[in-house]
């Protein structure tokens, strides 16, 4: 029997203590959570630091817009410049600086054509200008030789007169249209304005 009550009493001394010690850790943990303050400045804090990570996202990312429609706009630019601007502008640059200096007349073809008029070996002749350049092609219908053909070429000259000749360059081409064998054509001749000589070639 008195056993049985020591039993009980120990038990029910366990039991307390067991009570107790439950109260406490409860009650500690309780004093370790933070309080309704503390979790509102940890949220704020915490939407603080996002909103500046959003901040400087945003910051960046409009960087980069702007980098980009500026080279969109440099791109634009550049393509109208060479498309353009640049068709519109003289293809010749600066190279007919001066030209106005040295005016051809109007009836150059006329006048060079008019040379060979009464040539029976020249069947047809064309004078073209081009910027700085004076084409003349010239055919011959009756076979001459190479000398003879290059010697009536060059009295062409005569008609674009000393000064021009200074600044027009001359390219000449001498072809053959007749019935007769003739290898000596076409010949292609060459004057530059920095010289006073014709430069003949013929194509093998």
């Amino acid at each position: 029997m008195t056993a049985r009550i020591v039993v009980k009493k120990k038990s029910k001394l366990k039991k307390e203590l067991l009570d107790d010690t439950s109260v406490e850790v409860t009650k500690d943990l309780n004093e370790l959570e933070p309080s309704s303050e503390v979790k509102e400045e940890v949220v704020v804090k915490k939407r603080r630091r996002k909103n500046k990570s959003n901040k400087s996202e945003n910051i960046v990312l409009a960087a980069l817009i702007v980098i980009l429609l500026a080279c969109f706009v440099a791109i634009g630019f550049l393509f109208y410049k060479y498309f353009y601007a640049g068709a519109s502008s003289n293809k010749y640059g600066d190279r007919l600086e001066g030209i106005e200096n040295y005016k051809l007349s109007d009836t150059l073809s006329d006048d060079i054509k008019g040379l060979y008029s009464e040539e029976s070996s020249i069947s047809k002749v064309v004078v073209n200008t081009k910027g700085k350049i004076i084409y003349i092609d010239i055919d011959f219908s009756t076979s001459v030789k190479i000398e003879t053909a290059e010697s009536l070429a060059t009295k062409a000259l005569e008609k674009i007169g000393e000064e021009n000749l200074t600044f027009y360059d001359v390219q000449y081409i001498l072809t053959y249209s007749g019935e007769e064998e003739n290898e000596n054509f076409p010949i292609f001749g060459a004057k530059k304005s920095t010289s006073t000589k014709v430069v003949w070639s013929k194509v093998k």
